[in-house]
């Protein structure tokens, strides 16, 4: 595994830093594609504190994560569906082990649901928050994930929100639908 905490270190310093400036985080919420980021933050998080739990946000349209975590192995979609389309990436051999040893839980979202993240971004925020972005943020409003008894515990929740490029054509296009 010491090859792979090097790899992610980069993004692994965004849980240092989080956890240096906010030590009561207790959960961490990372949108997940191919694994990168997500693996970089958890390694780092659960070294600085192993009771930590990461959560990793995904898009129903793209859930190879969510289904990989539920089989024990990497799955692969034969196609994605999902206005976070930079979220459409599969794990890779790399990522797969950090994911499944690490992240304690991939959590799906609608579309509709990180669409609603974005505006609020928009609106209460005053920033530009690509639908990947905004994907954390979808999954904490969610109904799902406010209902759920696993997460009544998760009171100190740090959200990564990462990219403001947004394809406006695809954006309008989905609020049409």
């Amino acid at each position: 595994m010491a090859h792979l905490t090097f790899l992610y270190s980069g993004q692994g310093t965004i849980s240092l830093e989080l956890l240096e400036d906010f030590p009561e985080i207790d959960t961490i919420i990372v949108p997940i594609s191919g694994g990168g980021l997500i693996s970089g933050v958890a390694l780092a998080a659960k070294s600085v504190n192993p009771s930590i739990r990461v959560l990793a946000a995904e898009p129903i349209g793209a859930n190879d994560a969510a289904l990989s975590k539920a089989a024990g192995k990497i799955v692969t979609l034969p196609q994605t569906n999902t206005i976070a389309d930079g979220l459409r990436a599969s794990l890779a051999d790399q990522t797969w082990p950090v994911v499944r040893d690490f992240v304690d839980a991939v959590v799906t979202v609608e579309d509709r649901e990180i669409i609603e993240a974005m505006r609020l971004c928009y609106e209460i925020l005053k920033i530009a928050v690509e639908p990947s972005g905004a994907i954390g943020l979808a999954l904490v409003l969610s109904r799902s994930f406010q209902q759920n008894p696993s997460w009544n515990d998760c009171k100190n929740i740090a959200i990564i929100v990462s990219g403001g490029n947004v394809d406006l054509d695809m954006l309008w296009e989905a609020l049409r639908k």
